[in-house]
Formats: C-alpha cells, sequence, structure tokens
C-alpha cells in the first residue's frame, strides 16, 4: 500500500474520532445544562400531626442523548427549616430533547416545626402565600458512557404557586 493512502487512511480515521470526541463533548455539556423546575403537587394529607405530598419536578433533557436519573438526594425546608431529608431510588428515563417527571414524596409532622421555632403553623396552612417550599439536593445523570453525579436542585416557591403553577411561564 502506497504512503499517501496509509496517511490518508489514518488521517481519516484521525479525523472522525476527534469528530465523535467532540459530539461527546458537546453532549456532555448539553446534559450538564439539564433543567429542573417544580411542576406542582399532588397533597394527600395536612393535619397538625402530618403533612404528606408529592412534590413533582419536571427535567428537561436539551442533548440528544436519553439519560437517567438516578441517585436522588433532597432536603426539603418548609420556610428555611429543614422538614425532611429524602433519599430517592427511583430511576426516571428521560428521552432526548424531551421532558420527564420525577415525583419526590414528602411527609413530615408540622409539630415538628413548632420544636424549630415556626410559630402559627395554622396561618402557613390557610394563607398558601405565606408557605415557601424549597427543595436543595442534588441528583445523578447517566447517559451511556457520559455521566453527571452532582447535578444541582434548587428550587424555591410558595405552597400557592406549588398547588396551581402558572401555566405560561418556563424556566427550562
Amino acid at each position: 500500500m502506497k504512503t499517501a493512502v496509509k496517511i490518508g487512511i489514518i488521517g481519516g480515521i484521525g479525523l472522525t474520532l476527534v469528530a465523535v470526541a467532540a459530539y461527546f463533548e458537546k453532549q456532555a455539556n448539553l446534559l450538564k445544562e439539564a433543567c429542573s423546575t417544580i411542576a406542582g403537587a399532588i397533597i394527600h394529607q395536612i393535619s397538625f400531626t402530618n403533612v404528606s405530598f408529592t412534590l413533582m419536578m419536571n427535567i428537561a433533557n436539551k442533548s440528544d442523548i436519553d439519560f437517567t436519573v438516578t441517585n436522588q438526594k433532597y432536603n426539603v425546608y418548609v420556610n428555611n427549616m429543614l422538614v425532611a431529608k429524602i433519599d430517592n431510588p427511583d430511576t426516571v428515563k428521560v428521552n432526548a430533547r424531551g421532558t420527564s417527571t420525577v415525583n419526590i414524596n414528602v411527609k413530615f409532622n408540622p409539630q415538628d416545626l413548632l420544636k424549630k421555632g415556626i410559630q402559627n403553623i395554622t396561618s402557613l396552612i390557610k394563607n398558601k402565600d405565606n408557605m415557601i417550599i424549597e427543595v436543595k439536593g442534588y441528583l445523578s445523570l447517566k447517559a451511556g458512557i457520559i455521566s453527571v453525579t452532582d447535578y444541582q436542585v434548587d428550587e424555591r416557591m410558595t405552597l400557592k404557586e406549588i398547588l396551581s403553577p402558572p401555566k405560561d411561564v418556563k424556566k427550562c
């Protein structure tokens, strides 16, 4: 085989490898730009001894590669007071250029808020603008050999906003 042909083949393989590497780097960066928003909540119970709800969080995938959400760890705060630590083992597939919903089940005893210094729980529950719910934590995103292990989640909304999220506002 002639030297020019060998150089051409090696050069072609080299360019292909560079192009593939650039594509995967771009997709990895897009995975890091995945976007999360609180989509709403389903209230199961609100009483003086138990609050139970499912918080729905949408995760949007901006890349061309499907990924899986794993290793979810969240802290849930009510008016800056930690009320629940959640370690969610569920995995959720998010399609390429799509959005999927992760359900976060939250349960806590509102009497614990009294112990931590929040007064007048009744007015918080009645006036949904005064109850601020925050979800902070991280999750992992995995797509084949690409992995983001520290995707940060930091969402803050009032109970009123969670129960009736605006339909026309999109963060993602």
